[in-house]
């Protein structure tokens, strides 16, 4: 389902405006810097399993850009959102 199909309480960017970034899971967090899913997932359900397949957070920014291309469906978009999220959390320790 996609996420605009979902209530808006519970799509990732309105919880982040109305909640904060305490009320979202990594999923939903990562999700919002991925902006779009690929084809046949949601921008979230390509978020869960980027963290299965690297364990967290901290494993995702830590990947070489081939491993996260790879495993990431849209090669550019990804690279990129990868970049940003890097740059963005050099000064700040996810854990």
């Amino acid at each position: 389902m996609a996420i605009s199909d979902w209530p808006s309480a519970e799509r990732p960017r309105e919880k982040l405006i109305y909640r904060g970034a305490k009320a979202l899971s990594d999923a939903e967090l990562l999700a919002i810097f991925l902006r779009t899913g690929v084809a046949g997932s949601s921008a979230v359900d390509l978020a869960r399993q980027l963290l299965l397949d690297y364990g967290s957070l901290r494993g995702i920014l830590d990947a070489d850009v081939k491993s996260f291309c790879t495993n990431s469906g849209s090669y550019r978009q990804r690279s990129k959102s990868r970049h940003a999220i890097s740059r963005k959390n050099s000064k700040t320790r996810i854990a």
